[in-house]
């Protein structure tokens, strides 16, 4: 038992690492060169919370499919989510072999740094469940999915933190060290090393808060092993609620057990009692860790002694005097039901999965305001950037200090509106690890404070290129849905204004026309400014036609203050495509004149030229 037990743990092992590098790979990929069949079948799409918050985003249930198979696995095999699927608990894996490994090298065994890491990493002891907290932060999870606050999901959901370190960390560093080593050896005359496009860095301050969640998560697990994941986070709560009810469950063999104690240092889940011979199941996440290692082959898996008292009414003799013997040793009656299944409590939770599932057909419309949404922040109004700042009804209430008022902050094509990208935006950063134009960053103040760490688009680094479609395929929540190349050009995020006393044109006399000549719709039409001798050419914008895509503003020139800039809007429209009746200069066209009446006088130069 003990081999087979070996080898499934392997294979355990080769399945995690398996997914974890397939969901990592979009955060690695700095050259955006997937193949189009990897977001086809998108591998965020099988995580467990962000499956959950598309189903109830789209009102599908297939969206959820992710959600619905692991519960159902939990009432049947346990958290094995947890230990195969879930990337944040494998990175603890790592970080936990990572932290282990001088312990375990020859060479390092017997230094300072071997025997510090093998005596205080690596070897744990079983820890009472602390239910208080489990439960409360699964209380703020529920809440928040139910009122419409899905981004506070960001901040104790697994994913969006392993996003939040991988989009943060990873992903700039790499780029930024390919960039590097690209220009060192473009120095010498080597040019085999392809520059990141675009701005791949991140704030100081994104980088510093994903590094202190590393930090953090990364001193727990090397002194707690999975400690995040049993107090923390909703997931493991949530999956641990049916992992009582499972099918099969891990338990002692009595005759064979001499309490060595070696499968309680072994678990990372803290949840083996060898002293008592019991184990929590809510807490365990079946990495197998205890009956790989067990020496005596003393721990194996069983049918769940309660499911025949479920079916029968009766309990097996076996099961009934295991169950009896268990439950003399152990001192926490906390733990009877891991024996076998309550007829009150099964019903309960099944009737809570019954409620989440029928609250997928609510739409995202009508889940509730984001926080921060308020009024009152229309502020800055004098800038000394000459006149006032038209500021649309519809234009979105989110700006940056400092910048002119009219530029309001716009929500990504496919979002629909600043409300609903707000509301079910988890701050993952998949959507700014796979931007090809690098303008999607990790959010300071700019969506106020809640909204810290959610993407907003930054103009100043790039525009939004129509032919992309990388982060509404990437988006594992569907907060930016999928629009096709012809859908996007006709979707209205925000509409370019233009200030005619910041212009080259008026302030300098100089021609531009940077702005009109990267409009992907045509809605910057450049019109005579001033006598036509002077042939000076100043931007008209047709904000019906336009898209507010950014490449006018990101191509203005003029600096502090761009001359045009894109006006968000809270809601998303459609634009109208636009036709040469549209157009606001037609010039005259001259009379044409017949060849006699222009003809050349007469010469005797046969070289008139």
């Amino acid at each position: 038992m003990n081999k087979i037990f070996r080898i499934l743990k392997k294979f355990r092992v080769l399945i995690a690492l398996a997914i974890f590098f397939a969901i990592s790979a979009q955060f690695l990929d700095i050259y955006h060169s997937l193949p189009k069949p990897y977001y086809m079948y998108n591998p965020t799409a099988t995580l467990y919370a962000p499956s959950l918050s598309k189903m109830l985003a789209m009102g599908s249930l297939a969206a959820g499919s992710a959600f619905i198979t692991f519960t159902i696995c939990a009432l049947i095999f346990g958290r094995i989510y947890c230990s195969f699927f879930c990337p944040f608990g494998i990175l603890m894996d790592i970080i936990r072999r990572i932290g282990l490994s001088p312990s375990k090298i020859s060479f390092l065994k017997k230094t300072s740094l071997g025997k510090f890491c093998a005596k205080n990493f690596g070897k744990y002891k079983y820890v009472r469940a602390r239910n208080f907290i489990r439960y409360f932060f699964l209380g703020i999870a529920i809440l928040a999915i139910a009122f419409g606050y899905k981004h506070l999901l960001g901040f104790i959901d697994p994913y969006p933190l392993y996003g939040k370190i991988m989009g943060c960390i990873v992903t700039p560093l790499l780029a930024e060290s390919v960039n590097t080593i690209g220009l060192a050896l473009s120095n010498i005359g080597v040019y085999s090393i392809k520059p990141v496009d675009g701005n791949p860095a991140v704030a100081l301050y994104a980088f510093g808060f994903a590094l202190l969640i590393l930090a953090a998560i990364s001193l727990a697990t090397l002194l707690r092993g999975r400690l995040y994941c049993n107090t923390i986070c909703p997931v493991g709560a949530f999956l641990g609620v049916f992992s009582r009810f499972s099918i099969f469950k891990i338990a002692f063999d009595n005759s064979k057990c001499v309490s060595c104690g070696i499968c309680e240092r072994n678990c990372k889940a803290e949840c083996v009692d060898a002293k008592n011979k019991n184990i929590d199941f809510s807490k365990c996440v079946m990495c197998l860790n205890c009956a790989a290692q067990c020496p005596k082959g003393a721990i194996y898996l069983r049918l769940n002694p309660g499911i025949k008292k479920l079916f029968s009414g009766k309990k097996s003799e076996s099961a009934s005097a295991g169950a009896s013997a268990d439950l003399k040793k152990s001192p926490f009656p906390l733990h009877r039901e891991n024996l076998g299944i309550s007829r009150r409590t099964l019903p309960a939770a099944i009737l809570a999965l019954g409620g989440i599932l029928c609250s997928a057909a609510k739409k995202d419309a009508g889940i509730g305001k984001g926080l921060g949404m308020g009024k009152g922040k229309m502020r800055n109004a004098g800038l000394g950037i000459g006149g006032n700042c038209k500021i649309d009804e519809d234009a979105s209430p989110y700006f940056i200090e400092g910048e002119r008022p009219d530029k309001r902050l716009a929500s990504p094509p496919g979002s629909g509106s600043i409300e609903s990208f707000l509301n079910l935006c988890t701050g993952c950063q998949i959507c700014t690890a796979a931007c090809k134009s690098q303008i999607l960053k990790p959010s300071l103040s700019e969506w106020g404070l809640s909204g810290f760490m959610q993407p907003f688009m930054d103009f100043s680094q790039g525009f939004c290129l129509h032919t992309c479609h990388a982060c509404t395929k990437a988006c594992p929540t569907g907060a930016i849905k999928f629009l096709t190349s012809k859908e996007k050009l006709l979707v209205k995020i925000g509409t370019a204004k233009f200030k005619k006393s910041l212009c080259v044109v008026k302030t300098d006399g100089t021609d531009c026309a940077a702005c009109a000549e990267h409009c992907p719709v045509q809605a910057i039409e450049m019109i005579p400014f001033g006598k036509l001798e002077n042939s000076l050419y100043i931007p008209y914008v047709h904000e019906d036609v336009c898209i507010g895509c950014g490449a006018c503003e990101y191509i203005c020139p003029v600096t502090p203050h761009k001359a045009i800039v894109v006006q968000g809007l809270k809601v998303h429209k459609k634009a109208v495509v636009f036709n040469e009746s549209m157009r606001i200069y037609k010039p005259k066209e001259k009379k044409k004149t017949t060849p006699t009446q222009n003809a050349p006088a007469p010469s005797d130069n046969p070289f008139p030229f």
